[in-house]
Formats: structure tokens, sequence, C-alpha cells
């Protein structure tokens, strides 16, 4: 193996490593803050409704990646547990339109302020900053340019 398979297998399990700990910690994080009754996934699909411009049910779908079934099953449980609001379009009645609760915005200002402490520990200047957001930049382009599929 040479010196750079060497280091890529380093940098992919370093990564592998990385998202398995850091779905432990989130879910950590929320349970110190008495979060407790929502998933990731289900804090995922508030922090994308909370950031979404259109909030329409099929955009946050696309954004998320995820199947338009799986994120009604997601929807109902979070309307159930009071974070979220569906309506329907008022010119498109076919269009479901979602809100945040009060209760799902601390959720989501708490999972933000997870991130927030994270990336404080991890970028000390403005060029890790700067290194950290090209590289992301990047690495969602290669996912979306589907290269695994050549």
């Amino acid at each position: 193996m040479s010196k750079n398979e060497n280091l890529i297998n380093n940098i992919g399990e370093s990564f592998f490593d990385f998202q398995s700990k850091l779905q432990f910690f989130e879910r950590e994080y929320l349970h110190k803050c008495d979060i407790n009754d929502i998933s990731i996934s289900e804090i995922k699909v508030l922090y994308r409704i909370g950031i979404s411009n259109t909030k329409s049910m099929s955009d946050i779908a696309n954004e998320l990646k995820i199947t338009k079934g799986t994120l009604s099953i997601t929807v109902n449980s979070l309307v159930k547990k009071g974070y979220v609001i569906r309506n329907r379009h008022k010119q498109d009645r076919r269009v479901i339109i979602l809100y945040l609760t009060t209760k799902a915005i601390k959720a989501v200002k708490t999972y933000q302020k997870f991130y927030v402490l994270l990336l404080n520990e991890l970028v000390n200047s403005d060029e890790d900053s700067k290194t950290l957001l090209d590289i992301l930049k990047r690495l969602n382009a290669i996912l979306n340019d589907e290269f695994y599929e050549d």
C-alpha cells in the first residue's frame, strides 16, 4: 500500500469514526438539554423546515434527500408531539406548508448551539473556517454529482 493509499484509508476511517460519534453526541446533547422526545432524524426535519423559504413538503423532502412518504411519516409524528403545524396552501390546496411551533424553535436553537460549540472547538482562525467551508462545499458537490454512478 502506498503512502497516499494509507493516508486515504486513514482519512476514511477517521471520517467514519466521526460520523458514528457525531450521531451519538447529537443525541446526548439534546438529552442533556431535556429534549428527549424527538430523534436526530426528526430534529433535522425541524431544522430544514426552519431554514426553508418555501416550507412545502416536496421541497423539504428533496432538500433532505428522503421520500415524501418518509417525510410524511416523520411530520405526522412531529405534529402529534407538538413540534409542527401543517396547513394547506391557500391558492393550491395540494401543497402542504409546514410551520414550527415555539417548542420546535427551542429544539432547533439547541441543535444549532451544539454545532456552534463543536465548530468553535474545531476552527481557530478565519483561515481554518474558510478551509473547512471549502472542504464541506466540495464534499457536497461530489455527492450532488453522484460520483459513485461512474
